[in-house]
């Protein structure tokens, strides 16, 4: 999997080639949007709730310009976790730049 230097990804499993695309081009989107010069930390955490199937729990912590932005989310499937963390961030680098104006 092809991570920016500027992420940390620690107890993720290993991804097949369309998740990882999928997980790349989240990652991608986001920084976009975000702007260079930042390190994003993402940790995963899976429970298994009897049978084949785990939930997954992602926490992130999000270092811009000085300021830490952290967030916490749970869900079945592993993208749209990551994925939703990622808007979450975003939307609290957004709100913490329009109360800076």
């Amino acid at each position: 999997m092809v991570v920016p230097v500027n992420v940390k990804l620690v107890k993720f499993v290993k991804l097949d080639e369309v998740d990882k695309g999928l997980f790349e081009g989240a990652l991608e989107r986001f920084f976009k949007k975000i702007g260079s010069g930042s390190n994003l930390v993402l940790s995963l955490k899976e429970y298994k709730k009897g049978g084949l199937r785990s939930q997954h729990e992602v926490h992130a912590k999000l270092i811009l310009n000085g300021h830490e932005f952290f967030t916490e989310r749970k869900g079945w499937l592993l993208l749209e976790v990551v994925q939703d963390t990622l808007k979450v961030l975003e939307r609290e680098v957004k709100k913490k730049d329009s109360f800076s104006k």
